[in-house]
C-alpha cells in the first residue's frame, strides 16, 4: 500500500534523467496527463522524486535528481 495515490512508478536514473529504458514510460505518463489536462481544464503535473544514497546530512528532505540512482514518479494537481 501506497503513501499517496499520486505515486505511479520508479524509473532508474542514469546522469540526472531517466535510463534509456525508463524514459518512454516517464514521457507516456507526461503525454497522458498533458491530454488530460486538455480535455479537462484540470492541471496537473509530473514531477520526479530524486533516491538513493545521501552523499551528505544536506541531503536529508530531498535528492538532486544528478545525484539519485532512481526516482519516484508522481503525479499532482496544482
Amino acid at each position: 500500500m501506497n503513501r499517496t495515490q499520486a505515486y505511479k512508478f520508479t524509473v532508474q536514473m542514469k546522469d540526472g534523467k531517466p535510463a534509456d529504458s525508463d524514459q518512454s514510460l516517464v514521457d507516456g505518463l507526461r503525454l497522458v496527463v498533458k491530454m488530460g489536462n486538455l480535455a479537462t481544464g484540470t492541471r496537473q503535473y509530473v514531477k520526479l522524486q530524486g533516491r538513493g544514497p545521501r552523499p551528505s546530512k544536506r541531503y536529508h528532505q530531498s535528492l538532486p535528481l544528478n545525484m539519485a540512482t532512481t526516482a519516484d514518479v508522481y503525479v499532482y494537481t496544482r
